[in-house]
């Protein structure tokens, strides 16, 4: 762990008892705390319910991880201004020391100084001309997966949904060069690392150094996920010749005499990020889309429609987005009720300021919830309500565009802001265009913080959709044999504000 994000974490243990024993801040405690955990035991055992018990009205409350107080933003205004200004809110504190132990110093989690000149190397890998190439990818990907299923099969839903995820995130960070059976052996550690980072958000931190069996496992996860990424960028860089269409020859090719390229460990840590950041936003909004499908048939029996009158048979295509209004709205709908970031990623303050109306002295760490920001009956009608029909055109406007916060906000919002919905809309048009999908009664299901908002023992029953079934099937299997092409492509919908998310 570098200097960097010692300091402030130094910092914040000096200063942040302040907030709340000289008076000023006037900012109430969250409901629910325990002795010694605070808010950390249910907010690691079921996030969606703690966050259901802030009041409505709340601007900013004081949630304890553990011993450290936390300064909760609830207010959409005051979240914006946050996010706004990110060099009096810089990123640091405790949640972000347990993300850097992913991630790294990456581009989620380094601090303001770092953060400009790598979002500007990075930044090309996320231009709508990459768009086409990450789309097939991630549709051949799903095929791949989906092709596997068995009629009948009660599918464990995150789990599956995390094994496409990695597989398409590996196919454009990588392209071929990561055989399947490391990618496999990927998504399990995922799962590990996911169930890691939920216990370690319900205990101090000095219990995260102990041998226990979970912390041993966990982080041998992590080092075998770092080892694959090292030997695979080492690998591209011995052989500067091996030039392909995918993220990482962006990143090794993007230097100039103004912007030298990444030092080794922070590409490396850019990639770490991107591949945990796709993988854990996908299958864990993806999840509950496919819940709130198996739960409503006639919902499910509308998207069918669409896809059978848009596809007509054939995989689901980039060029087919803008004609897959429902689709992207329950995709939409999905990321409002179930931002995979629910907790966003802390902020420290770097000197004395005011927010509303709270003091907050400097070291104070902050953050903010794109669920609670979503669900405030102010910013949206009946919002506890799945209803992807309040985005489509036929409704009245959209909420104002600071109501959603669901990719962050300010110079730090979401690298992936634009491809993450057209990845999730490609996905769930790819899986619902075979296979139709039926609640499995009797599973208990609760969210569960590991790092994203996942909808835990969630199963769903698949059978083969009966129309279009045996042309969707042949387009799967092809797919999943064809060797990745990517380039330039010959169509692009006239209006991308029309069809992106």
């Amino acid at each position: 762990m570098g200097i960097h994000s010692v300091v402030p974490r130094l910092r914040y243990r000096r200063q942040t008892a302040d907030i709340y024993q000289d008076g000023r801040s006037g900012i109430p405690m969250a409901p629910g705390a325990v002795p010694v955990l605070g808010h950390a035991w249910r907010l690691g055992r079921d996030p969606m319910s703690f966050l259901d018990g802030i009041p409505r009205d709340a601007d900013i409350v004081r949630v304890l991880l553990g011993p450290h107080p936390i300064a909760l933003v609830c207010d959409p205004e005051l979240t914006q201004q946050m996010l706004k200004d990110d060099r009096t809110f810089d990123k640091g504190g405790p949640l972000i020391s347990i993300v850097s132990s992913l991630v790294g110093d990456g581009i989620v989690t380094c601090p303001r100084s770092r953060h400009r000149p790598s979002r500007r190397l990075v930044q090309p890998d996320f231009r709508p001309d990459r768009y086409r190439s990450y789309a097939r990818k991630t549709i051949v990907a799903t095929s791949a997966i989906t092709r596997d299923w068995r009629n009948g099969q009660a599918i464990d839903v995150p789990v599956e949904l995390r094994r496409i995820a990695i597989h398409a995130s590996v196919k454009y960070l990588f392209s071929d060069q990561i055989n399947t059976a490391q990618v496999d052996q990927m998504a399990e550690d995922f799962t590990t690392i996911q169930i890691g980072f939920a216990k370690r958000m319900q205990m101090p931190p000095f219990l995260s150094h102990l041998p226990t069996p979970l912390n041993r496992a966990h982080d041998a996860a992590i080092k075998r996920t770092r080892e694959v990424i090292t030997s695979t960028v080492l690998a591209r860089r011995a052989n500067p010749g091996d030039q392909r269409q995918d993220l990482l020859s962006t990143l090794l090719t993007n230097g100039t005499d103004d912007k030298p390229m990444l030092e080794e460990s922070v590409l490396e840590d850019h990639v770490a990020t991107f591949l945990i950041a796709s993988t854990a936003t996908v299958s864990s909004v993806l999840g509950w889309a496919l819940h709130h499908l198996a739960q409503d048939p006639q919902l499910q029996h509308r998207l069918h429609h669409e896809l059978d009158s848009v596809l007509n048979g054939s995989p689901a295509g980039f060029d087919d987005l803008p004609q897959l209004g429902l689709t992207r709205a329950i995709v939409t709908e999905a990321t409002r009720m179930y931002p995979s970031l629910w907790l966003g990623p802390a902020r420290v303050t770097t000197a004395d300021t005011q927010l509303g109306d709270h003091f907050l002295p400097a070291g104070t760490e902050m953050a903010y919830s794109p669920y609670v920001h979503h669900r405030r009956d102010e910013l949206y009608d009946d919002p506890h309500t799945f209803d992807p029909d309040r985005w489509t055109d036929d409704r009245p406007p959209h909420p104002a565009h600071h109501a959603s916060v669901a990719y962050g906000g300010g110079a730090r919002q979401c690298i992936a802001v634009e491809w993450a919905p057209i990845e999730m809309a490609l996905t769930l048009a790819t899986i619902a265009s075979r296979w139709a999908l039926e609640s499995v009664p009797g599973r208990p299901l609760r969210s569960c913080a590991a790092p994203n908002l996942t909808a835990r023992g969630l199963q769903v029953r698949v059978s083969t959709r009966t129309r279009g079934n045996r042309a969707n099937a042949a387009a799967s299997t092809t797919l999943a044999s064809m060797a990745v092409r990517s380039g330039p492509g010959t169509r692009r919908p006239t209006n991308r504000a029309t069809w992106l998310i």
